[in-house]
């Protein structure tokens, strides 16, 4: 059957949800060659709109090898943070179109690509992918009006921003510093944050977190636009 190429091309492609599309409807119409040839133009639309989700662009060999290499790079630098710090969590957060409203407007989302944790602290990747931006909105609300946020005291933002404060506040976090990603036109793309937790002795000195932050920013800024390069 040809069309079954063109289902193990999309396994590949597409991913998932494809699959269980095209398997879902190749049994509901394997018996009547007038639905299969329905059933194959259906699938080839299926094709396109996901493609069309996707921005149309599927991921190529090379490129998927240059991913992999630079998300090992960014992970690379993050666990040299963590070292350098004596931080309990470093985290790259990358800023996203999370979808469009009744009104066609985009929704401002972020989702945590990276992150590196000392030992005895837990990973918080998982919880944040796909999150609205207002979720934490005064660390990034700095760091969109400023370039940085830089909160040495958990307890300066319960009045800015109390749902961020308990947010972290849960998680066990005492202070917090951002800086943020920039594209190769300087356009904000995202931050890069350090966390220290209450039970963490080390009292940090900020000017050097400062100075560091920009630094490490601008290592994995670089690696990210390669990626439009």
């Amino acid at each position: 059957m040809e069309f079954g190429l063109d289902i193990i091309k999309a396994i590949a492609e597409l991913g998932i949800l494809v699959v269980i599309a095209g398997i879902f409807l190749f049994f509901t119409v394997k018996n009547n060659n007038r639905q299969e040839a329905m059933f194959k133009t259906l699938f080839d639309n299926l094709i396109e709109q996901m493609k069309k989700c996707s921005g149309g662009h599927v991921l190529t060999e090379e490129e998927d090898k240059l991913a992999v290499q630079i998300d090992n790079n960014v992970n690379a630098v993050l666990q040299t943070a963590i070292t350098d710090l004596g931080a309990n969590r470093v985290m790259v957060v990358r800023y996203h179109n999370g979808g469009k409203d009744m009104n066609a407007v985009p929704f401002l989302k972020f989702s945590v690509s990276n992150e590196q944790v000392a030992r005895g602290s837990k990973p918080l990747m998982p919880y944040f992918q796909n999150q609205f931006r207002s979720l934490i909105a005064y660390p990034l609300r700095e760091v969109d009006r400023t370039g940085k946020c830089m909160v040495s005291d958990l307890e300066e933002i319960q009045e800015k921003d109390f749902g961020t404060y308990e947010l972290f506040k849960n998680y066990n976090a005492r202070s917090f510093y951002g800086h943020a990603l920039t594209s190769t036109t300087g356009y904000k793309i995202g931050v890069v944050a350090i966390f220290y937790e209450t039970d963490n002795p080390i009292r940090e000195n900020i000017d050097d977190i400062e100075h560091y932050l920009g630094v490490l920013s601008g290592q994995i800024s670089a690696l990210l636009v390669m990626k439009e390069q």
